[in-house]
């Protein structure tokens, strides 16, 4: 049973992998067998996170680029492509919000959040779903949030655009399912991770969240790991176009 789970021979893409979500869904699929390609800005942050996955018998490389850089996200793809002839799996887990009051919110932030966390998921998808179709074999994975179905205040870039992210992904998925990819999305909770410190450090926050969420804990990186290796696997060869919420019951509950 543990084969439908294996990822041996795969190779992936995961954006934003130099901490928090990114990195740990980019263990779990190496713990699975695959080759992950990790992408973020800063190649000598990557450096250390390749490290760590090679010490735990992974293999890993890195691409370091800025996913809003159409020429630089293309350019590392298809050298991906080179070296390895194939790219199986793409995870589009960066993102970027503007927390600020709707009436502060300026042109430029929402841009700016829109193309890190919209725009450019659609601009490597459209890339990886060229060659995944070409091989008749592909899995495409967007990282989206409870976000997209709850509101919260100063945070309506960030909403919009993970919203749109899901509906990118049905899109998406209705169009490749009859050629070998299939797009399917993660929407987790309230994260612990480096990325929202300032909000957990916020009077209230950190307790406000877990005492709304079922399960009485923020979640932990470590807990996309499962999902993202199902989603990348043969496991989940009859899914596509669903959003699998990971929130400790918060989306359930009243």
């Amino acid at each position: 049973m543990t084969q439908i789970f294996s990822l041996q021979g795969r190779v992936a893409l995961v954006t934003g992998a130099s901490r928090g979500l990114g990195f740990a869904m980019a263990q779990g699929l190496a713990q699975a067998g695959a080759l992950v390609v990790l992408n973020g800005r800063d190649a000598a942050t990557l450096a250390l996170r390749r490290a760590d996955i090679e010490a735990a018998g992974g293999q890993a490389e890195i691409a370091a680029f800025d996913v809003c850089d159409r020429l630089a996200a293309d350019a590392a793809m298809d050298a991906i492509l080179a070296r390895h002839g194939r790219l199986d799996i793409l995870i589009n887990n960066a993102a970027f919000g503007v927390p600020r009051d709707f009436f502060d919110i300026s042109d430029d932030d929402w841009r700016l959040s829109l193309n890190v966390a919209l725009d450019s998921c659609f601009r490597l998808s459209r890339k990886a779903a060229a060659g995944m179709v070409a091989q008749g074999w592909g899995r495409i994975i967007m990282i989206s949030s409870v976000n997209a179905r709850i509101g919260r205040a100063t945070n309506t870039p960030y909403i919009t655009a993970k919203a749109g992210l899901e509906g990118l992904a049905r899109g998406m998925a209705t169009e490749l399912a009859s050629r070998g990819v299939t797009v399917n999305c993660i929407a987790p909770g309230y994260m612990a991770t480096d990325i929202n410190t300032k909000f957990r450090e916020q009077p209230g926050q950190y307790e406000w969240i877990r005492n709304r969420t079922p399960m009485k804990r923020w979640g932990a990186p470590e807990d996309l790991m499962g999902a993202a290796v199902f989603l990348a696997s043969e496991a989940s060869a009859f899914m596509t176009g669903q959003v699998m919420v990971i929130d400790g019951g918060m989306t359930v509950a009243i």
